[in-house]
């Protein structure tokens, strides 16, 4: 048994160094081999190159150019195999970070257990990372079946399996990645794409833990904190979220209001009350949206999805323990408590300062995109938010950004993917090592 003090020490550097590191290597290899001749239908700029290396690495999905006609299969592949590295690369990094640091994950015939000594031996880690691999590989492969039955018919065997896979991939990631120039505009209505990407992403967004929990419950009827905060505050987002866009949109004819019939729009209001958090799809053009509704979309793409899942954003947490903190001072109570749970000042400390680097990061892009893009406040602001929040959404300034705008899209897309865990990382090992009683199963990052 390793003791985490030791795991600390035996890490050498800081592991979110190593994971930055680790993903502008990757970066820098996928820019250049989708430079590369077979990668490409036609001419991609360096720039260009970069940015979506960036962009599928980070999983955010914001394009400055067409995925499906600028890239050869192997372009595509490429790109796919990026996506899955940066989302499950992630995804496997919290989780390991998480019983480095002491923590715990109940489920799965408990198949890691850091017990009251924090220790964990290095083969419940590598086990744990397989079962996040495992897991995903599982759920996208199952997604799989019922898109063929769309796309197969309408594109063909080869293709039709093709798209299926690139876009269950692409989901489950969290990355918002198509191969059809106008995302899924085409598929407004179809509930076998909706219901299956929708899905995709929020089983992703949600994280390992929020899946090991679902998955032993039938077992052990126990959820922990994390799983029902989670499952709570999708469902709340999810839904408010549906009826706000369909009532602020319904009278749209630009969006919503040029849908044939109620349950097409219904559907198009959910997939866009869901994918800000974060996959970044859309079966409206954002740009028609009305300010009130980008508004909504800013701040669903603010909170994010859940700790330790493919998506980014403050995260679902952040915000319960935020409003816990909020409604214990508002009644004069001096510990906030979360499922009549008490609050330690870890997770105070986390939800805090993962909120401020996000709200300085938007500031700080907005402000720097002001400067070099000649654009409306408003498309800049929801840009630099959906950036941050590794979203892919955007009111069409992507495609028109200046080379300084790139870069600065590039720097938030990746600062956006990395600060949360490596603040609620290093927070979690202050106190791991300076307090080992101030335990909290509440997981932010």
């Amino acid at each position: 048994m390793i003791k985490q003090a030791e795991h600390l020490r035996a890490w050498r550097i800081s592991p979110p160094l190593l994971l930055a590191a680790g993903f502008m290597v990757l970066i820098l290899v996928g820019a250049g081999l989708l430079k590369l001749p077979f990668s490409l239908n036609g001419a991609l700029s360096w720039s260009d190159a970069l940015f979506t290396s960036v962009s599928a690495v980070t999983v955010t999905g914001l394009i400055v150019t067409d995925t499906g006609t600028t890239f050869s299969f192997w372009g595509q592949l490429i790109i796919l195999l990026l996506i899955q590295a940066g989302g499950l690369g992630l995804m496997t990094f919290a989780v390991l970070a998480l019983l480095a640091l002491g923590g715990r994950i109940r489920g799965r015939h408990q198949m890691v257990a850091s017990g009251g000594h924090n220790e964990t031996h290095p083969r419940d880690l590598m086990q744990t990372a397989k079962e996040v691999v495992r897991l995903a590989l599982i759920v996208e492969g199952i997604a799989l079946v019922p898109l063929a039955l769309v796309w197969i018919p309408e594109h063909g065997w080869l293709q039709g399996l093709w798209w299926s896979l690139f876009h269950s991939v692409s989901a489950f990631n969290n990355a918002g990645f198509t191969l059809s120039p106008d995302s899924l505009t085409g598929y407004a209505g179809n509930p076998v794409i909706n219901a299956v990407i929708s899905s995709l992403y929020i089983i992703g967004g949600a994280g390992f833990i929020v899946i090991v929990g679902l998955l032993d419950y039938p077992r052990t009827r126990y959820l922990n904190i994390n799983v029902k905060v989670v499952l709570l505050g999708t469902a709340i987002l999810s839904v408010l979220g549906t009826l706000m866009i369909f009532q602020l949109e319904s009278d749209n004819p630009a969006t919503l209001g040029a849908l044939p019939n109620l349950s097409d729009q219904l559907w198009a209001a959910w997939l866009q009350a869901t994918t800000p958090r974060t996959a970044g799809f859309n079966s409206v053009d954002i740009a028609s949206v009305t300010q009130a509704t980008a508004l909504v979309l800013m701040f669903l793409m603010f909170v994010g999805a859940g700790a330790n899942g493919t998506g980014s954003g403050i995260k679902m947490v952040t915000l319960f323990v935020l409003l816990a903190a909020t409604w214990s001072y508002l009644r004069q109570r001096h510990t906030p408590t979360l499922f009549s749970q008490p609050l330690t000042m870890t997770s105070l400390l986390k939800a805090m300062a993962v909120t401020v680097m996000a709200v300085t990061g938007i500031f700080m892009g907005t402000l720097a995109l002001s400067i070099t893009e000649d654009a409306d406040l408003l498309a800049i602001a929801f840009e630099a938010t959906s950036a941050i929040g590794t979203v892919g959404l955007t009111r069409g300034l992507t495609a028109e950004l200046s080379g300084a705008g790139q870069a600065i899209i590039m720097a938030l897309m990746f600062v956006g993917r990395l600060c949360p865990l490596a603040v609620a990382y290093l927070v979690g090992s202050a106190f791991a090592l300076s307090d080992k009683s101030a335990r909290s199963e509440l997981e932010i990052g």
